[in-house]
C-alpha cells in the first residue's frame, strides 16, 4: 500500500470512529442509531463507485417477497426503479448489491440473531424472477449460487459478545441454516475483532460455500487490519466484479404478463 493511501485509508477509519464516539452523546436511541446509520453511510458513499447508492428501507422481489427493514442498503441507483411509500424506500431485489446490519452492540444472542434473520430475510429474496432474469452484463444466465451474482451481506457493531460466545453463536446459525446462499459475508466490530471464512487453502474468504471454518481477528496481532478497513476492502473488492441484473417491470407493476385479457377487432377501415 502506497503511503497517501494508507494515510487516507487511516483517516477514513479515525473519522468513523470519532463520530461514532460523539453519536453516544445522543440519548435517544431512535435519533442515535439514525446518526449512526448516516456516519456509516457516509463513510461508504465516499469508497463506493458512483454508479452505486446508499439508503435505508426494504427489499422486494417480483413474487410478493419483502425484508425486514434493513439498516444500510447498497443499489444500483443507473438501472433499476426505486419505490417509494411515505418516504419508505422499497429496493427491487435485483438492484441490491449489498446489506448491512448496523448494531451500536451486540452484546446477547437475540440481537445478534436478529441481525442474522434480517440479513437472511433479504438473500432469501428471488432475485431471478421466477428463472426470467438474465444477467446484463457481462451477458449471461443467473446463477443463485455464484458469489457474483448474490447479494453481499454485513453485520456492522461498535460492542459484540465475547469471542467464545460469537463463535458458539455462529455455529448454532449454521447449525439451524443449511443453505450457505444465506450466511452473512462478514462480521465486523469496527473496535475489536473482524470475522471471516476460511477455505480449504487456508485463506481467509467472504464467501461462505467455499468455507470449511472461519476465523476471528485477533486485534493484538501484529498484521492486524481495523475492521472497519477489511469491511472497506472485501466490499469495493466484490463492487468491482458484481453484474447487472436484469429484472421485470411487468411483474412488479402488474404481477402478471403485459397479455390483454380481451380482444376487440379494429374495423377494416382504420387498419394500416
Amino acid at each position: 500500500m502506497s503511503s497517501i493511501v494508507r494515510k487516507i485509508v487511516s483517516s477514513l477509519n479515525k473519522g468513523v470512529l470519532d463520530e461514532l464516539e460523539l453519536s453516544r452523546e445522543i440519548k435517544h436511541p431512535g435519533e442515535n442509531g439514525r446518526a449512526r446509520e448516516q456516519i456509516l453511510s457516509g463513510f461508504l458513499r465516499k469508497i463506493i463507485p458512483s454508479k452505486f447508492s446508499v439508503d435505508t428501507g426494504f427489499v422486494i422481489d417480483t413474487v410478493g417477497g419483502i425484508s425486514n427493514q434493513i439498516d444500510i442498503v447498497i443499489y444500483r441507483s443507473d438501472y433499476h426503479s426505486v419505490l417509494e411509500v411515505g418516504n419508505i424506500k422499497h429496493f427491487m431485489i435485483e438492484s441490491v448489491v449489498a446489506v448491512i446490519e448496523n448494531k451500536a452492540s451486540i452484546s446477547d444472542a437475540k440481537t445478534l440473531n436478529q441481525a442474522f434473520d434480517n440479513i437472511k430475510s433479504v438473500k432469501s429474496l428471488d432475485r431471478s424472477s421466477r428463472g426470467r432474469n438474465i444477467i446484463v452484463s457481462p451477458r449471461g444466465a443467473y446463477d443463485k449460487n455464484n458469489f457474483q451474482h448474490q447479494v453481499f451481506g454485513a453485520i456492522l457493531t461498535e460492542r459484540s459478545l465475547s469471542s467464545k460466545s460469537l463463535k458458539n453463536e455462529f455455529i448454532s446459525f449454521f447449525e439451524k441454516t443449511p443453505d450457505k446462499n444465506l450466511w452473512p459475508n462478514i462480521y465486523i466490530d469496527v473496535r475489536a475483532s473482524s470475522f471471516r471464512y476460511v477455505d480449504s487453502k487456508e485463506h481467509v474468504t467472504v464467501i461462505p460455500r467455499n468455507a470449511i471454518a472461519f476465523a476471528i481477528s485477533d486485534p493484538e496481532a501484529e498484521n492486524y487490519t481495523p475492521p472497519l478497513i477489511e469491511l472497506a476492502y472485501e466490499l469495493i473488492s466484490y463492487l468491482r466484479i458484481v453484474p447487472l441484473i436484469d429484472f421485470q417491470p411487468h411483474e412488479y407493476f402488474f404481477g402478471v404478463s403485459g397479455r390483454a385479457k380481451e380482444y376487440v377487432n379494429i374495423p377494416e377501415l382504420y387498419r394500416g
